[in-house]
This record gives structure tokens, C-alpha cells and sequence, in this order.
């Protein structure tokens, strides 16, 4: 399916945060992200699709047009407090990581607890929000490591947090522009900013549900004209968190459907070059920047 959406590398998340560890698997966190991991790598091998772990990997599969998939990690509670874990993900392959996802954890606090997405369910947060004295040492350790660190789902304090630390680029995946809509898994401009000022991007998430998201694509190339006003389009991406989410905004049913969005991209008055900024070589060059 990607090489048909005309996709040559896309990054594939195992899910760290007890919403899958502990009810979908029902086994050790770290185990549990572990199978996930070689769930990845089977359907890749499968699919005849590689693993890229080095910028070289990632050069490979754009000049060859051979999809390749970047391991991935979506809550890094799975580590415990155990930093020596980070090296391991590393040798185990993963290169993206984000480190609060739909709780809250020993890293830092999330935007917006699961419980939120189905309804106002009260929810017991920590007195103090943020990254926390063991988040800032696990950050610098994913960037040492080689770990792109990836703030979507991260609260503002977190996010901040994470921004003044980095020693390199970091993303929010997939996200969109507070500006345009009051939702809390999107950027207001301060968050945007502070993505790009790390040399980072921010991906465009063609996300809508429970009134939530973006409506179609008029309003998507909203969201991306505002991001490019903002920071400038060399800090655009596409994050469609597919298969992570269970529906899309009008017009838009999967990543068959990728490359309507770089034709609306065009037609809402991207250059060429920005265009294929956006589709790819922006998260390109951040990847191979973190990367070895």
C-alpha cells in the first residue's frame, strides 16, 4: 500500500502507554513494545519493505523508491525508570520516540488523557505538569543516542520543556494550528515556533473525530497555510498517524488517498519545491540529521 500511495519511507509506532500495554497485550510493558517491534518487522519483511535504521538506509530507499519503514515508539512509559532502556531501543532498532502519549507519565504530562477523546471522564493529573528531573535526562539520552524525539501529544509545558533542552531537532508528528481550532492537539504559535526553532518539523494530521480535527481538505490547507505564515514551509510535514486513529477528515480515507493532498498543496498555492518539502524531503533531512 505505500508504494502504490507513492510513499518510500514511513515511520511505524509499537505503542508504549498502558492504554495498549496493559489492556491490549496484558504483559510487561517492555515486553509488550517488544512484540510490537517484531510485529513491525514481520509485516515489513512480508511486504518486501526494509527497515531503515541510518541515513544511509534512508538515502537508499528514496533513490531506489523501495518503502522503507523507521521503527517508532508512541509513549515511553515502557522504560520504567531505567535510562539504560533508551540504548537498548536504540540497538533494537527504534528511531522515533514520543514520550507522553495518552497519559501521563514518568517523562512529562500529555495534552489530552484518553479518557478526554471519549468524553469528559475526570482524570487525576500531576500538581506539577511538565517534563519532569528524569524526562530532561531521558531527552538528552534519546538525542545522544540518536532518537528523534517527537513532542506530539506532549502538553505546552512538556513541549516547552522538551524544546529547551534539545541538543537536536525535534517534531510533532502529527498535529495541527491551535490558531485554526481550539483543540489541545494542536500548536498554538508559541509550539510552533518552538519546533522550528530546534531546525524540527510539524506534520500536518488529517485527524477528525468526536467534533475534533480538521473537517476536509479546505481546512487542512488552512492549517498548512498558517504553519508555513508562521515558521515557513521548510518546517511542514505529513503526519496522517494512519492506522492510528480510528477516522479521517472528509475527502481523505487513508494513505491512498496521500497524494490528493500534495495535489491540494498546489492547487492552495505551495511552490513545486515546497511541496516536495512537505511530502518529504522536509522530514527527510531531519531524519538523517538525528540519524547516524
Amino acid at each position: 500500500m505505500l508504494h502504490r500511495a507513492g510513499v518510500d519511507v514511513a515511520v511505524a509506532n509499537a505503542v508504549g502507554d498502558p492504554i495498549v500495554t496493559r489492556w491490549y497485550l496484558r504483559r510487561d510493558p517492555w515486553q509488550a513494545v517488544d512484540e510490537q517491534l517484531a510485529r513491525i518487522e514481520r509485516g515489513a519483511n512480508d511486504a518486501g519493505v526494509g527497515i531503515a535504521t541510518s541515513r544511509a538506509e534512508l538515502d537508499r530507499a528514496f533513490a531506489d523508491r523501495r518503502p522503507a519503514v523507521v521503527l517508532g515508539v508512541e509513549g515511553a512509559d515502557a522504560l520504567g525508570d531505567d535510562l539504560d532502556r533508551v540504548d537498548r531501543w536504540h540497538q533494537r532498532g527504534v528511531r522515533m520516540v514520543v514520550p507522553v502519549h495518552l497519559t501521563d507519565n514518568r517523562v512529562g504530562t500529555t495534552c489530552l488523557p484518553w479518557q478526554h477523546y471519549t468524553g469528559p471522564v475526570p482524570v487525576r493529573r500531576p500538581a506539577d505538569p511538565g517534563l519532569s528531573p528524569f524526562g530532561h535526562e531521558v531527552i538528552r539520552r534519546f538525542q545522544r543516542a540518536g532518537i528523534l524525539v517527537d513532542v506530539s501529544h506532549a502538553d505546552d509545558r512538556t513541549l516547552h520543556d522538551i524544546v529547551s533542552v534539545a541538543e537536536a531537532p525535534v517534531v510533532a508528528s502529527h498535529t495541527g494550528a491551535r490558531t485554526r481550532r481550539d483543540f489541545a492537539r494542536f500548536l498554538d504559535d508559541d509550539g510552533l515556533r518552538a519546533v522550528a526553532s530546534t531546525g524540527g518539523v510539524i506534520g500536518l494530521w488529517p485527524y477528525r473525530g468526536v467534533g475534533k480535527g480538521v473537517r476536509d481538505m479546505d481546512d487542512l490547507m488552512g492549517h498548512a497555510r498558517h504553519i508555513a505564515e508562521i515558521v515557513g514551509p521548510e518546517h511542514l510535514c505529513l503526519g496522517t498517524d494512519m492506522n492510528g486513529v480510528p477516522r479521517h477528515m472528509a475527502g481523505y480515507r487513508g494513505e491512498r488517498d496521500f497524494p490528493t493532498i500534495a495535489d491540494a498543496l498546489v492547487e492552495a498555492g505551495f511552490t513545486a519545491d515546497e511541496v516536495a518539502g512537505i511530502v518529504g524531503e522536509n522530514a527527510l533531512r531531519v531524519l538523517s540529521t538525528v540519524m547516524t
